[in-house]
């Protein structure tokens, strides 16, 4: 009888859990929802934190300073040629390049170079070239450029240089180039210039001084060809 009393009573106790648990089903689990939902809210807010944190900040725009390359070049060009001051640079005024006076002595300078220099023949020429002049340059850096295409140098034996005003091209070879850029710049100078093609040398000079030792050893270019 006992037994049986207690059967009951455990069947009871079970009817009555089952009972709670299914009449509060809904609020249970929309507890655990709930709890779940927080926690990803949390975890959402959190990367977006991290990425505020992390987003690269905007570097400021340095605005470069603009430079003058024409003028950059030439100093250059004259820093190098004749070991002028780069920082200072020749002084230009109406496109004329105001030179300091050439340093050394031309003569020792083209003795050193006939020794170590294979001769041309005296009637070499290159072949023409249609050779463009343009605005920024000088007549002296374009000269140079186009002979040592060619195998030459060029001594600029004077105290000026002119920039290009207007571009122009010489279609010649660049013995005769030399000739005409010679007669462009003589009314620069009170005794005019003189060009010669030192072919012993291989080297082109534009200059308006007199020296004994170019006539002997260089040919005095006048505008023919030979």
């Amino acid at each position: 009888m006992m037994f049986w009393i207690r059967i009951i009573g455990f069947a009871l106790i079970l009817a009555v859990l089952g009972y709670f648990l299914i009449a509060n089903k809904e609020v249970l689990f929309t507890e655990v929802a709930t709890e779940t939902l927080s926690t990803e809210e949390i975890l959402a807010d959190k990367e977006q934190a991290d990425e505020s944190v992390h987003v690269p900040e905007e570097q400021p725009v340095v605005a470069k300073k603009r430079t003058n390359a024409a003028a950059e070049g030439l100093s250059r060009f004259y820093a190098n040629l004749r070991g002028t001051d780069e920082d200072s640079g020749p002084r230009v005024k109406n496109n004329i390049v105001y030179l300091p006076e050439p340093k050394g002595d031309l003569v020792d300078i083209l003795i050193a170079k006939k020794m170590v220099t294979r001769p041309l023949r005296s009637n070499w020429r290159s072949s023409d070239k249609n050779a463009a002049f343009r605005i920024g340059y000088t007549l002296n850096q374009k000269l140079t450029e186009y002979a040592k295409e060619t195998g030459l140098d060029v001594i600029w034996w004077l105290d000026k240089d002119f920039l290009v005003k207007d571009p122009f091209r010489i279609n010649k070879d660049i013995v005769q180039m030399t000739y005409q850029i010679s007669r462009a710049v003589a009314g620069h100078f009170p005794n005019g210039v003189k060009a010669y093609f030192c072919n012993q040398h291989r080297t082109l000079i534009i200059t308006e001084q007199d020296y004994e030792y170019l006539d002997e050893e260089c040919v005095l270019l006048d505008g023919s060809k030979r």
